[in-house]
């Protein structure tokens, strides 16, 4: 019976020794983008919203998931794209601060 427990407390060990593991190699980025002259549009993949940086303006993308790929920007001909990596989440705020709806681009 002694085996069992040992073996039993040594899954438990290597199980919580994993999620510690997991959670350090998670990584927070953060991406400012900004519009000079004219409005900059930023697709929020993979939902498709859109949000339209005004001249002047900002929005800043964090990025919360895997080191090795929390997400990424991509610049494309008339729009920035913006998406989480496969198990990361992404959030965005405009220039004052307000977080951005991914689902509709819109401020909450």
């Amino acid at each position: 019976m002694a085996h069992h427990r040992g073996m039993i407390f040594w899954i438990r060990r290597r199980r919580r020794d994993k999620r510690r593991a997991r959670e350090a190699s998670w990584v927070e980025e953060r991406v400012l983008l900004t519009a000079d002259s004219e409005c900059l549009a930023v697709v929020f993949e993979p939902m498709g919203a859109v949000y339209e940086i005004q001249p002047g303006g900002s929005l800043t993308i964090v990025f919360e998931g895997p080191a090795t790929h929390p997400g990424g920007v991509e610049y494309r001909a008339d729009y920035v794209s913006v998406a989480p990596g496969l198990v990361g989440r992404m959030s965005a705020f405009d220039s004052v601060g307000d977080e951005i709806d991914l689902e509709t681009g819109v401020p909450y």
